[in-house]
């Protein structure tokens, strides 16, 4: 697939996107984004577009990790860890067993 490009500018910065997801996906991205800064800066009283960029990114990596815990059978990395060593594991002996 190729190389999308996105030029985009966020809190005073401009830089480009490039990848491999549609363009309208990108960009889709890009305005859910603006729309939590704008809300983070609207909340706070912080004015460094660092700051509001890192707080933003917390916000987003909250719900992020909220809306995972909401879907039942999804495991941690040490349950996916723990699962993934059984599976092998009875694969091993399920070969072991038909050899």
């Amino acid at each position: 697939m190729a190389d999308n490009l996105l030029s985009v500018q966020l809190l005073g910065t401009a830089f480009s996107l490039k990848s491999t997801e549609n363009l309208d996906y990108l960009k889709e991205i890009v305005t859910y984004f603006e729309g939590r800064i704008e809300e983070t800066r609207q909340g706070v009283s912080l004015q460094d577009p660092l700051k509001i960029a890192l707080l933003t990114g917390i916000v987003l990596a909250d719900e992020l990790l909220k809306e995972r815990s909401k879907s039942p059978g999804t495991l941690t990395a040490p349950e996916s860890d723990e699962a993934e060593r059984i599976t092998r594991a009875l694969i091993d002996k399920i070969d072991s067993v038909l050899q």
